[in-house]
């Protein structure tokens, strides 16, 4: 499998005007992804913004207690070398409407298929200079391809921090408006999850795999096994992560989700359940 570098990625040089080189403005929600960023941006003197987004998730108390306790680890660590300034957390109903890209959401939308989310941090982007949003090299994952197959992204390396953003002139202009705004750290843009997972393991962080969270729709504080997140970590290979409970729920999706008596049990499961 090729990696993004070889057709979509162009290596060069920029500096960005009235970019703080020590200043890093990213987008945490506790995941196995931003986590890692987290991380690994914490072996450099940085200054760190965490935001968070809120729009009532039944995930949201578990995303905030894994921001809590990973942000200990790397306090503690004795490598660490940046500051983390306090989570900046705001609501996704207060986020200014913005139609231009709204309409560039849907358009890009029927292109390929990306999650409802994307409209509204775009959205809060705008206002966010330079907004780390983290994405792993997955043929899964709905945002890598829709990067990937509607457009290209460019190298940024400053200083010691290196970074993709999307090359306007060679990607769909939707593309561009949606996703435009926003800063691919890497090498985490380069890299599976597997892979994250040895960096983990390579930066001395390997207790803070466990405390990250990724599932969208917990039952009892644990995995579900069947929302989107849940599935790509364990398409992955890092079933580890979950419960067998949560592995036995995905493996009778597999089996059974396009039969039309199971698809109403998931609608009788998701209102009187939540997942």
């Amino acid at each position: 499998m090729e990696r993004a570098e070889s057709n979509h990625i162009t290596p060069q040089k920029e500096e960005l005007p009235g970019f703080i080189k020590t200043h890093i403005n990213i987008f945490w929600t506790g995941g196995f992804d931003s986590s890692y960023r987290m991380i690994q941006l914490s072996k450099h003197d940085v200054t760190i913004q965490p935001y968070y987004l809120c729009d009532n998730r039944l995930s949201e108390e578990l995303e905030l207690n894994a921001i809590s306790a990973i942000t200990a680890d790397i306090q503690k660590h004795p490598e660490t070398k940046c500051t983390i300034l306090p989570l900046i957390t705001f609501k996704v109903k207060d986020i200014e409407p913005d139609s231009e890209i709204t309409d560039a959401f849907y358009r890009l939308q029927k292109l390929t298929a990306i999650g409802s989310q994307y409209d509204w941090l775009s959205r809060y982007a705008k206002s966010c200079n330079g907004l780390e949003i983290c994405i792993e090299h997955t043929e899964i994952g709905r945002a890598y391809n829709c990067i990937m197959k509607n457009g290209e992204v460019k190298k940024i390396t400053d200083g010691t921090i290196s970074y993709c953003i999307i090359d306007e002139e060679k990607s769909d202009p939707d593309l561009y408006k949606v996703f435009g705004n926003f800063r691919f750290p890497l090498p985490l843009l380069e890299l599976t999850k597997s892979e994250i997972l040895e960096e983990y393991k390579k930066l001395s962080f390997s207790e803070s795999i466990n405390k990250t969270w990724f599932c969208h729709t917990p039952v009892r504080n644990k995995s579900c096994g069947v929302c989107n997140p849940c599935k790509a970590v364990i398409e992955e290979g890092l079933t580890f992560r979950l419960s067998a409970r949560a592995l036995a729920r995905y493996k009778t999706e597999i089996k059974y989700g396009d039969r039309k008596w199971f698809k109403k049990l998931k609608e009788i499961r998701l209102k009187y359940i939540g997942y």
